[in-house]
């Protein structure tokens, strides 16, 4: 089994999806994972795939995407992913949900994943969005081992007041399956 990373970026527009997945269901591939969203006027895929065409590269799986780059002047990228890699087995931490708000001035994202990467914590999503009377940061967090809230909660203090923002950090109780 080979695992592909595929990307692509272009203007929004009716049919970028459907052009992607029907190169991929011709071809035979699984989607295994997928994010897609509008950013302003642009349009952001990212797609993990499967094939059990090994012979397969990531040169001719990205010559297969011409048509429907061109049609949609689509940015499109693609990386395979090597099996130790997609095989690893994660390991996850507690999970915590993050809520930025206040507003908007440059630096927000930097100095808040500085300080989640200064202490270890992974971001598994993050997404924001602006209005006219607004800045609002809401991501996904993993704290690694025998971190908590409270081990960062002076950080998060002192970050809200030097930027003048409220931050909200909640526990996400989950489930095991």
């Amino acid at each position: 089994m080979k695992h592909f990373v595929i990307t692509a970026v272009g203007e929004d527009r009716p049919g970028i999806v459907a052009g992607l997945t029907e190169v991929l269901y011709k071809k035979g591939f699984n989607i295994e994972d997928s994010a897609m969203t509008r950013l302003n006027n642009e349009f952001a895929v990212m797609l993990i795939v499967a094939t059990e065409e090994e012979s397969i590269t990531e040169q001719e799986l990205k010559e297969s995407f011409r048509n429907v780059a061109q049609e949609k002047n689509l940015f499109i990228n693609v990386r395979q992913i090597p099996e130790d890699v997609f095989n690893q087995e994660h390991k996850s931490g507690q999970i915590y949900s993050l809520v930025v708000y206040g507003a908007d001035k440059p630096g927000i994202v930097y100095s808040v994943a500085k300080l989640l990467a200064d202490r270890g914590i992974n971001i598994t999503d993050l997404r924001t969005e602006k209005t006219p009377e607004i800045y609002v940061l809401i991501a996904q967090l993993e704290f690694p081992e025998g971190l908590s809230e409270e081990d960062i909660q002076p950080e998060i203090e002192r970050l809200k007041g030097e930027l003048n923002i409220d931050i909200n950090l909640e526990k996400v109780e989950t489930v095991e399956m």
